[in-house]
């Protein structure tokens, strides 16, 4: 058995300072082989506020991966936001904008969809997307491939306004050449197994993860994800903070069967 965290949109700088040790806590208590943090882990891409991030994640005591989301850029300082776009990721972070890392049984991909040229929305390049396919066709098959980015390449109803460029296109091809699960954030809101139920199997199983820290004014889904991968399984339980509440705990549990290229719900 294979355990990952999703953890997505920290936001430091814009974060619930009451929900900060209980996420470091439920984080090191569910054990997992691997964290994956798709992205936003700060507010405005301010120094201080990456430290701060990195702070969380180094005191896990976990390995963890980590990628842009769209607040890890400048937003205001327009010269930096154009020029050097990710260069306060790259000092405070990593140089890495799309690491890969292989964790159990999961192969995991990554793709930096952040984009400065858009305000919220999110573009899959082309570069990300050769090297996911090298990685595709040259996997070991007894490995789940994964993919993490921070903007969603389907979005769930309710959020049909085009997040990622060149996600619809690329869809198919990730699907050919074996992409299983995709990680995703940005949407602050939960959707686990995106469009499978028991009479429509799916061969992507989309996680989307709310958010786990951000403080803004409405934010209801704080939490992060675990998913455990079996053979030819896997199921995904949403830790939440309820609302009013400063712990994380498990909810219910979704399981999912792969059969034939296919996830169905299995519970």
């Amino acid at each position: 058995m294979t355990r990952l965290i999703h953890l997505t949109d920290l936001h430091f700088g814009s974060e619930r300072a009451d929900l900060v040790q209980p996420l470091h806590d439920a984080v090191v208590v569910a054990r997992p082989d691997l964290v994956i943090v798709s992205g936003d882990l700060t507010h405005r891409a301010r120094a201080g506020q990456f430290r701060r991030a990195m702070a969380f994640l180094g005191g896990l005591g976990l390995p963890f991966v980590t990628l842009p989301g769209n607040h890890d850029i400048p937003l205001f300082n327009l010269p930096a936001r154009f020029l050097a776009t990710f260069g306060g990721w790259q000092r405070h972070v990593s140089p890495d904008l799309s690491p890969a890392r292989e964790a159990g049984a999961a192969l995991i991909f990554s793709a930096n969809t952040a984009d400065p040229y858009r305000w919220r929305g999110g573009q899959l390049r082309d570069d990300d997307l050769r090297r996911i396919f090298a990685g595709l066709k040259a996997r070991n098959p007894g490995m789940v491939p994964i993919l993490a980015c921070h903007h969603p390449l389907k979005v769930p109803p309710g959020f049909q306004r085009g997040e990622t460029h060149g996600a619809t296109s690329a869809l198919p091809a990730l699907i050919r050449d074996g992409l299983q699960v995709v990680l995703t954030g940005h949407l602050h809101h939960w959707e686990i197994g995106l469009g499978i139920t028991e009479a429509t199997p799916q061969p992507l199983l989309m996680v989307q993860t709310g958010t786990a820290l951000c403080d803004r004014p409405g934010e209801r889904d704080h939490g992060f994800s675990v998913l455990d991968l079996g053979q030819d399984t896997i199921a995904v339980t949403p830790w939440i903070a309820a609302e009013g509440s400063a712990a994380f705990r498990p909810a219910t549990k979704r399981r999912f069967l792969r059969r034939d290229g296919l996830w169905y719900l299995a519970g």
